[in-house]
């Protein structure tokens, strides 16, 4: 093994990391006769959640305050100590049966005494879940058609509510999904029509927890170089916060596709979290003596979300905000973001964005198991999973055939004088994506050479013993 190699290794052995999940989920099943828990949750924040089960069960349940985990998890027939596991991630419980009335389920991260917090029990169906939005198209006309997007909308009877017309695609929406349907049979008849697919809504993502630790940081200045000679990558995700002056010093520039949607009502933003991920896998690679060419744009894709919700994005918004950072000169492409559902209009642009020698690190999904997840299935993308400290695969890592590539699954970040903990694979692929640009910093080679590099040195291994 290489010196790099084993520097690698040890890397993966000593850092760690936060989340992006996918899918459409279906309501939570309960069963009440064998208490066994089908569940398919992706993005949801976990009070939500608890007031289902809170509905389910018949429980009592209360968690101490503060308590900030979005849940993404998918499995059948578990038994419910076992599903509240996955449920609750990293979070402790008690299940404590009562004499008279109800079972207690206490829900904390300090102490059993500090669960206070009661949750109601609730109906919630998940507003704005992930998976298509059923009354919206997005159609992409042949180059040189004669009908204007204008008159496409005005004739099927929707409203332009988009353009990128770099890729001749157009975001419509209708008033009802039968409206849409019914639109996209009539466009299956034209012959100035390339391409016509929902757009699709992805999971929120997930935030780390405050934790009582040494703060760390990357170890790394940035060098004085002119554009030129800059390696970029690009952070597709939320609003990025201030960040401590050691991070700070390396933000090239923020941007929106979206209204801007303001700081997270409490704690970090993802974003914030994932652009300390991506420097602290650049200071693994680059070089501290010279200093690092590294700079980060940030852009921000994510729609503004109601009060006490997370904030979700959707196919167009990432596709926008890909073509925006790729005008800023970037060369690595972090999506630390995903869902199950494919998109055609995103696999063409990562594919051309690829062809053209850039890398795009892409998370495999926080749901456990081996289903496809997209963008990190797309071709041209590099799925990353999550492993542990022994290399093993997280026990939350989605490792489907797209998994080409693994990053620690716990990571530590600084937000409001604190330092807080991350898990799942949208760190993993942030701290990649690191890696890779500080790879192309201290080397001076371009992104398609160091793709190799990485293939060589942080493949996900399945069924290593």
């Amino acid at each position: 093994m290489s010196r790099r190699s084993h520097f690698f290794l040890l890397m993966l052995v000593c850092c760690g990391l936060l989340s992006a999940s996918a899918a459409a989920p279906v309501p939570l099943r309960w069963h009440a006769g064998s208490n066994r828990v089908d569940a398919a949750i992706q993005g949801v924040p976990l009070p939500r959640v608890l007031g289902r089960v809170a509905r389910a069960t018949g429980w009592k349940i209360l968690m101490e305050p503060g308590t900030d985990r979005v849940v993404s998890a998918t499995f059948t027939n578990l038994p419910a100590r076992e599903a509240l596991g996955r449920l609750l991630g990293p979070l402790s419980f008690v299940l404590a049966p009562q004499a008279k009335g109800p079972a207690r389920l206490l829900i904390y991260r300090s102490s059993a005494d500090a669960a206070t917090e009661t949750v109601a029990p609730s109906d919630d169906e998940y507003t704005l879940e992930p998976g298509p939005i059923p009354n919206e198209l997005i159609v992409r006309l042949k180059p040189g058609a004669k009908i204007t997007p204008e008159e496409l909308a005005k004739k099927l009877g929707a409203k332009l509510v988009g353009r990128l017309e770099e890729l001749n695609a157009y975001r419509l929406r209708f008033e009802t999904p039968e409206a849409a349907s019914a639109a996209r049979e009539l466009l299956k008849a034209r012959d100035d029509v390339a391409a016509v697919e929902n757009n699709i809504r992805l999971p929120a993502p997930d935030r780390g927890e405050p934790i009582a630790k040494t703060t760390t940081e990357p170890g790394l200045r940035p060098r004085v170089v002119g554009s030129k000679d800059r390696v970029i990558v690009a952070l597709i995700d939320t609003q990025v916060q201030p960040l401590p002056a050691a991070y700070e010093q390396f933000i090239l520039s923020r941007s929106s596709v979206v209204d801007p949607s303001g700081a997270a009502d409490a704690g970090p933003t993802h974003g914030t979290v994932m652009v300390q991920n991506i420097l602290q896998g650049v200071s693994v690679a680059d070089d501290p003596v010279a200093g690092s060419r590294v700079r980060v744009v940030a852009v921000d894709v994510y729609d503004p979300a109601p009060a006490g919700q997370e904030p979700t994005t959707t196919t167009w918004n990432v596709a926008r905000g890909l073509y925006a950072a790729a005008a800023q000169g970037a060369t690595v492409f972090n999506l630390s973001l995903g869902g199950t559902d494919p998109s055609p209009m995103l696999d063409d642009i990562i594919a051309s964005l690829h062809n053209q020698g850039a890398i795009i690190p892409a998370a495999t999904g926080n749901m456990g198991g081996t289903a496809l997840t997209f963008p990190a299935a797309s071709p041209g993308a590099l799925g990353v999973t999550a492993v542990d400290r022994s290399g093993q695969p997280a026990p939350y890592a989605n490792t489907g055939p797209q998994a080409q590539l693994a990053g620690p699954g716990t990571m530590y970040f600084q937000y409001g004088g604190q330092t807080w903990v991350a898990q799942g694979t949208s760190s993993a692929t942030a701290w990649v994506s690191g890696v890779a640009a500080g790879a192309m910093s201290a080397s001076g080679k371009p992104a398609s050479q160091i793709e190799p590099m990485l293939r060589t040195e942080l493949p996900f291994r399945r069924g290593t013993p």
